[in-house]
């Protein structure tokens, strides 16, 4: 049995991970690719010094590339016990732009193996008016959770053949992405979940960059008359990513799908098919996310949680404009060539 809450304010979603914490009775593990050293950070980390005085076990681990908050400032922390540990720190020059730029995208909250906190929000004050998804969930699922940070936790960023891709649990999936040009699970997910919708496809992505097997992938499912809404932030952090965007976005909608801004930023990645399946985690529907980030994200058919996810997303859905198709025709010929060039850019660094 599985209790479950899915949360979307980032100001509920840090009130409900803290009071957590502060009920650890033996351990706590965090995963995130941004902890910033500002007033949120420095919240987290004065509750785990806490608990780390109380006897908890504390171990975090922070992609050091994606987080302001550096080794110094846990140094407390690590003397009463709690370890920190910085994914790939930089200690490569020539090849920045390969495993440098492979990072640990992840985030995800364990409590005394009970309590699992898995989607799309970062420890940082900068999120605070963001739209995200984070699923709370209690129950037996939060030890096949625990298996997949602790095997990040011992490989530190290497990749070998041995690491789990896919753990199950009880009807849900537990999905891990790693850097690769072949593997790509949560793409190949995507793609096999809309090649079999038969109604209807609901997105929720932060960065809309699909690679060509999505785009294909899309063009089918509209072919077989399914109904395609994708919601996006109408301007996005870092704003470069919108120029990108924009080279696909008025091609797409020409196909048939129904494109909607959302007025602030919004960080949640969700995808639900035919109210049947749901996936939502770190994954940003975005190639470089699928092809260069270490993800987590867990796939499930569980109809009280597609229930409320559901709903949010139609309730949300009000909020939001849609995409203006006369405009993107109407833009200058060195926005496309702007264009061309990130996207050279985006795929080859």
């Amino acid at each position: 049995m599985v209790n479950f809450n899915p949360i979307y304010n980032p100001k509920k979603i840090y009130k409900e991970m803290l009071k957590d914490i502060m009920s650890a009775k033996e351990c706590i593990c965090l995963e995130t690719y941004i902890f910033d050293k500002d007033k949120t950070g420095n919240r987290f980390l004065k509750a785990m010094v806490k608990k780390a005085k109380e006897g908890v076990k504390i171990k975090l681990f922070i992609d050091a590339w994606g987080s302001s908050a550096k080794r110094e400032y846990f140094e407390e922390l690590i003397k009463l016990g709690g370890e920190v540990k910085f994914f790939r720190e930089f200690r490569y020059v020539i090849r920045i732009f390969s495993k440098n730029h492979e990072r640990n995208h992840r985030k995800l909250l364990i409590i005394d193996n009970k309590i699992v906190y898995v989607g799309s929000a970062n420890i940082t004050k900068n999120c605070l008016n963001w739209r995200e998804l984070t699923l709370r969930m209690e129950g037996d699922i939060a030890k096949a959770f625990a298996r997949s940070f602790f095997q990040s936790w011992e490989t530190s960023g290497k990749i070998n053949k041995k690491r789990i891709k896919r753990l199950f649990h009880e009807g849900f999936e537990i999905i891990q992405d790693i850097p690769s040009p072949n593997s790509r699970q949560t793409e190949k997910e995507y793609i096999r979940l809309i090649s079999k919708a038969k109604k209807e496809i609901i997105i929720e992505t932060p960065y809309f960059v699909p690679s060509s097997a999505i785009r294909s992938a899309f063009s089918e499912a509209i072919k077989r008359k399914v109904n395609v809404k994708i919601m996006t932030p109408y301007i996005s952090k870092p704003r470069i990513v919108d120029i990108v965007r924009t080279r696909y976005i008025g091609k797409i909608h020409e196909t048939g799908i129904k494109i909607y801004y959302y007025p602030k930023m919004l960080h949640s990645k969700l995808l639900i098919i035919d109210n049947d399946f749901f996936l939502l985690g770190s994954s940003n529907l975005d190639y470089r996310s699928f092809m260069h980030q270490f993800e987590i994200n867990l796939l499930g058919k569980d109809k009280e949680i597609i229930k409320k996810l559901r709903k949010n997303f139609n309730k949300t859905l009000k909020k939001c404009k849609p995409f203006n198709y006369n405009g993107w025709k109407k833009r200058s010929s060195l926005k496309k060539l702007l264009e061309l060039l990130l996207e050279f850019t985006r795929k080859y660094l």
